[in-house]
Parts: structure tokens; C-alpha cells; sequence
């Protein structure tokens, strides 16, 4: 019995020892391995899916260059202890141009290197991992490489297929562990700013191509008026004519109206029965019946290619030399069909040249054989030059007056363009001032001194961005159809309210605001929103504008059937060159461009903005001496709903 307790007792004994052997050799190892791939899966998941929630597609390289930074500093956030260094090649070096690391001695933005490596890991479209620690002393990058003390580097490139632009990713880890911990987030990483630029370099050659699309139309616009001022002043050298053909066509610019006044002169001078204009079709290659002909149907309208020479309009053309004939209807050197369809004999053809250019040919016929003469004919030649030019000018009207129905559009889907987009950008701005906010509020983690910088520098970035977007915002509504909620208003209270909202920005500068304003005003019929707009723009520009320890003057007046208000600075005043200017969009004045942050849009929303109240808005100024700037505003409703 006790050899059978002993017995059991052993038994325990040796099951607890291999249980917690067991347990100990290999479970633990395993939860542990599994603990960590669950925390590795669950951080590659988080960054893949803030990757593509984060999607914007940049219009300009800059634009790029800051997605690119918003992703290294989430990767950073990840691996906090990886060292990243962004290189790009410029003039043939590789040039540092941002990291993520405090080092024991700072590298410096943009210095310079040469490394046989780099320039090999460039046309790689894989990573390519590089040892060190030994074999590299003399080259001055690896050095600098070394000051964060690694052993193993990762270079990764992207835009590897820019012709201009090619840069690295470089990521420094001590050893291969920690190397293969990031290789599944560099390779997503790259495989996903290589995807945006592909799709933002083509958005940059559209947007280039829409750039020199408008550049193109206005050299044509500018054409088309240098071509207009030559043939007004033909016009006039040949008035006689010129007067006749006006009185007849009136104010009507109508091209067959117009050609069929002159048609019908031509006709009565010479007593011919028909009258008609041959014009070059260059895209049917024929000389083609224009509109408006006299003693002619439209149904006996009709073209001759311009390879058949047997026909006398088309030798006309061709050779440049007038033609005429006794009877065309057997002259063998006319086409008797056609003489036949009009019911012409007598015929006489004389080219219509334009810059030394034949663009088609005069016909006119009579029933009469043996009708014209010699001195017809050179008379006919003289009314052929007229009526090139006649043509022309109509011609030249009908196309301005299509390329500005065409500009017209063009002009509404800008607005419809800056609209929509300004739309879509408040959303994504909005998630990238909180997301920044999160971070310098520090709830994502301790940052540096060069990153607290960096990201003050960004919201402010974007808060600028975002007045942009919102001035846009103001004026596509003010161009559109916005209600107006008219009701009577108190301008003394919206001027308290805008001064009030503003002393803090006039402290600033030290500023400060005198008002002067008449008693027992008359409330005006406004929408006080949208006055109080303008009269914070013009006090913003006023501060902007003012001398440090500056008052600013504030002057509201009644003036019988209109209020007038005024804001007077001593700021350095406006050029009388650019007065006329500053209230078109986005305007700037040439002395104060660089030295003054703006948009140029907020005198251009205060026009609009007092212009629909049915008011009025202007600027007095001298240079170095101020500048004075009004609205007036109608008392009477009936006025504004005028």
C-alpha cells in the first residue's frame, strides 16, 4: 500500500514537471509569438486602412511632396524607432529634402551627395537593403547615414518613373529583424504613392494643357482684334461704298443679308439679272454658291471641285484672271449647265481676293447676249475687293460673336468648377486641421521641437486654405442666384459688431478704431450677414494696410436718399493706375503682393455684395497717403429690389 502511494506520488511529481516543461517550451514561445503577430497584424491593418481613407490626388508637385509627408509621419508614429531620410535628385545629386529622426547633429535640408548606390536602387522598382556598418568610411553620405547609429538601411524609390523627379525613401534599422517588421509597410507604402503620382501627373499635363488652351484662345482673341482694327480702317479708306452697304444692312450683321445688299447693288449698277458669290470650301475642296445670291432659288444653289478646270469660275480661281463671255451658254470654255440652270447668257467671273489670298469668285449674269463690257468688268473687279472685305467683317463678327457664347460657357463652368470643388475641399480640409490638431494637442504622442514647428506651419497652411476656399465659396454664390434675406438693419450695429470681432487683430498692431457716425439714422433695407462681410473685409484690409500704433477711421454719414459709410486708413494708399483694378478677382496690388498675405478676392466679393443692396463701392487714394474707401447704400427697398 505505501509502495503503491509512494508509486502515485512519483507519478505527480513527474507530470507536473513535464506539464510545466511543456508549457514552458513550447506554449508560452507560441501565445507569445501569436500575441505579437496579432499586435504586427492589427498596426499594419490600422496604417493600410488610414492609407486608404486618406486618398487625395495632388494638382501640383509641391501638393505631392506634403501627402508624401503626412504618410512617413503615420509610418513614423508606427516605427518610432526607425530613422527615415526623404533624397531627391537634383543636378545629378542626391539632395536631403526631409526626415523623421532628432539626430545628435542635425543634417542639413537640401545638402548634396553622390553614391554609385543610390543611383542604382533609383531604377530598382524593389527595396534594396544595404549593410554599413563597414566598407563605405570615405563617402560622405554613409556618414551622415551613420550619425543615427544603424547598421542596415532600407532604400526604397518612388517616382522612379519621372523623368524630371526621382527621390528615395531611406529607412535605418540595427539588424534584419527589425528590417523584415517594415518591409510589408514599405511596400504598401510605395506601391501607394507610386499609384497617386501615375494619376497626379496625369491630372498636372491636364491641367498644364487647359493653361496653354487659355493661353491659345486669348492669342487668338487678340488676333481676331488686330485683324478687326485692319479691316475697320479698309472700312474707312473705301467709305463711299462702305456707307452705301450700311445704310442697306442697317444694325443686321446677318452674313446672308449682308451679301445680298451688296449683291443687289452690284446687280442694279451693272443691270444684270444675276448676281451670286463662289466661295472656297476648303473641307468639300469646291468653290460652293454662298448664301445670299440675287436672281437666284437656294434649290439652284450648287459647287464645282475646284480640279475641274473646264469650268470658268474655277480657271478664274485658279489663275487669278477675269473672265467674260458673250453667250455661256455656248462658250465652250463654260460649263452650259450651269449657265442653262440660271438662264444666263452674257457672263462675266471676276476672283475675290483677300491679303493677296483668292477665297472664291464673283459671277454675274444677264438674260441679254452680248450684255457686259470691258469696263464692267474692271468695275467688277474693284467690287469684288469690297465685298472680300464686307465678308470678312461679317465673318469675323459671326465668329467673335460664337467665341464669346463660347467663352460665356466656359466662363459658367469655371464658376460651376470653383464651386464644386471648393465643396469637396472643405472636407478633407476639415480632417486634416483636426487630425493636426489631435497631434499638437499631443493625443497621439510626444513630438519634437522640429515636428511641433512643422505642424503649427501646416494648420496655418491650412487655415489659409481654408479662408481661400471659403472666399471662393461667396463669390460662386454671389455670381449665382443667392437670396438676399433683405430686412431693416441698423448700420451703427453691424459697424460695433465687425470692431468688436476685429480688436484683437487690431491689437496686433497696436490699431485703433474711431467711428464717427451721424445721429438718428434711418435703418437701411440689407441683409446684415452679408453687409457685415463687407464691412469686416475693408476693416481687415485697413489693419493689414496700417501703420503699427495707426488709427483707423470709421465714418458713417447720412447723405438724403443714401447712407454712406467709410473706412479711412494711413497705410501707404493706392497707385490712381490700379484703383480701377483692385476690385476685379483675385487682384493684388503690385507694392504689396509679396509683402501681404491675401487672396484678392475679398474687395471683389465687397463689389459684389453692395452691388446687389443696389448700392455703390469705391476707393480715393494717393500714395503714401492712405487710402479712403466707400460704400453707399439705397434707404429706399423699392431701389435694391430695382
Amino acid at each position: 500500500m505505501n509502495e503503491m502511494i509512494t508509486y502515485l506520488g512519483v507519478l505527480a511529481v513527474v507530470s507536473f514537471i513535464v506539464y510545466w516543461f511543456v508549457k514552458f517550451r513550447f506554449i508560452l514561445p507560441l501565445e507569445t509569438k501569436l500575441t505579437f503577430t496579432n499586435k504586427t497584424f492589427s498596426a499594419f491593418t490600422s496604417f493600410s486602412k488610414d492609407l486608404l481613407e486618406h486618398i487625395y490626388i495632388p494638382d501640383t508637385l509641391e501638393h505631392y511632396t506634403d501627402i508624401v509627408n503626412y504618410y512617413l509621419v503615420k509610418l513614423h508614429n508606427i516605427l518610432p524607432e526607425s530613422n527615415i531620410l526623404v533624397f531627391e535628385k537634383v543636378d545629378e545629386q542626391w539632395k536631403l529634402i526631409n526626415y523623421f529622426k532628432s539626430f545628435k547633429h542635425e543634417p542639413k535640408i537640401m545638402a548634396g551627395y553622390v553614391w554609385d548606390i543610390f543611383d542604382k536602387a533609383s531604377q530598382e522598382k524593389e527595396l534594396t537593403r544595404v549593410n554599413i556598418s563597414s566598407g563605405y568610411d570615405d563617402i560622405a553620405i554613409v556618414n551622415l547615414l551613420k550619425t543615427f547609429d544603424t547598421n542596415l538601411i532600407t532604400i526604397c524609390p518612388f517616382m522612379w518613373k519621372a523623368s524630371n523627379h526621382k527621390r528615395l525613401l531611406i529607412i535605418g534599422h540595427e539588424d534584419d529583424k527589425s528590417s523584415e517588421e517594415i518591409n510589408h509597410y514599405l511596400k504598401l507604402l510605395l506601391l501607394h504613392i507610386n499609384a497617386i503620382y501615375k494619376v497626379s501627373e496625369k491630372n498636372i499635363v491636364l491641367k498644364r494643357e487647359n493653361s496653354q488652351l487659355k493661353d491659345e484662345i486669348n492669342a487668338v482673341l487678340r488676333e481676331l482684334d488686330v485683324a478687326g482694327t485692319k479691316l475697320i480702317q479698309r472700312a474707312k479708306e473705301r467709305k463711299a461704298l462702305y456707307e452705301v452697304v450700311t445704310q442697306i444692312t442697317g444694325d443686321n450683321k446677318d452674313i446672308n443679308f449682308g451679301c445680298s445688299a451688296i449683291l443687289n447693288i452690284v446687280a442694279k449698277i451693272v443691270e444684270a439679272d444675276v448676281a451670286a458669290c463662289l466661295i472656297l470650301d476648303e473641307n468639300k475642296n469646291s468653290l460652293e454658291v454662298y448664301p445670299g445670291a440675287f436672281g437666284i432659288k437656294e434649290e439652284e444653289y450648287y459647287g464645282i471641285p475646284i480640279t475641274n478646270m473646264e469650268s470658268s469660275s474655277v480657271r478664274v480661281f485658279t489663275e487669278n484672271k477675269p473672265f467674260i463671255s458673250s453667250n455661256a451658254q455656248t462658250d465652250s470654255e463654260v460649263i452650259t449647265k450651269y449657265a442653262k440652270l440660271w438662264n444666263i447668257l452674257s457672263l462675266m467671273v471676276v476672283p475675290i481676293a483677300l491679303h493677296g489670298k483668292i477665297i472664291g469668285v464673283l459671277r454675274i449674269g444677264s438674260s441679254k447676249e452680248n450684255f457686259f463690257t470691258e469696263d464692267q468688268l474692271e468695275f467688277l473687279a474693284i467690287i469684288a475687293d469690297e465685298l472680300a472685305l464686307i465678308i470678312e467683317m461679317i465673318t469675323l463678327y459671326d465668329n467673335l460673336s460664337k467665341t464669346a457664347k463660347e467663352l460665356a460657357q466656359l466662363n459658367n463652368m469655371k464658376d460651376e468648377f470653383l464651386a464644386a470643388i471648393s465643396h469637396e475641399l472643405k472636407t478633407p480640409l476639415t480632417t486634416i486641421k483636426g487630425f493636426i490638431s489631435v497631434i499638437l494637442g499631443g493625443e497621439a504622442g510626444p513630438l519634437t521641437k522640429q515636428q511641433f514647428k512643422f505642424l503649427n506651419i501646416a494648420e496655418e497652411a491650412v487655415g489659409r486654405l481654408n479662408n481661400l476656399i471659403s472666399d471662393l465659396l461667396d463669390l460662386s454664390r454671389l455670381n449665382g442666384k443667392v437670396e438676399m434675406e433683405f430686412e431693416e438693419v441698423l448700420i451703427e450695429d453691424l459697424v460695433k459688431h465687425s470692431t468688436s470681432n476685429l480688436i484683437f487683430k487690431a491689437k496686433e498692431k497696436n490699431v485703433k478704431f474711431h467711428s464717427k457716425i451721424d445721429k438718428n439714422l434711418k435703418p437701411v433695407t440689407a441683409d446684415s450677414k452679408w453687409l457685415t462681410r463687407v464691412i469686416d473685409n475693408l476693416l481687415i484690409n485697413a489693419i493689414k494696410f496700417s501703420k503699427n500704433d495707426a488709427e483707423i477711421k470709421i465714418t458713417v454719414n447720412n447723405k438724403g436718399d443714401a447712407l454712406v459709410v467709410g473706412i479711412i486708413d494711413d497705410g501707404p494708399g493706392i497707385e490712381k493706375n490700379e484703383q480701377r483694378l483692385i476690385f476685379d478677382k483675385f487682384y493684388r496690388g503690385k507694392n504689396n503682393s509679396d509683402k501681404m498675405p491675401g487672396t484678392g478676392l475679398g474687395l471683389a466679393i465687397s463689389k459684389s455684395i453692395v452691388e446687389k443692396h443696389g448700392g455703390k463701392i469705391w476707393v480715393e487714394s494717393e500714395t503714401d497717403k492712405g487710402a479712403k474707401f466707400f460704400f453707399a447704400l439705397p434707404f429706399s427697398k423699392k431701389r435694391i429690389e430695382a
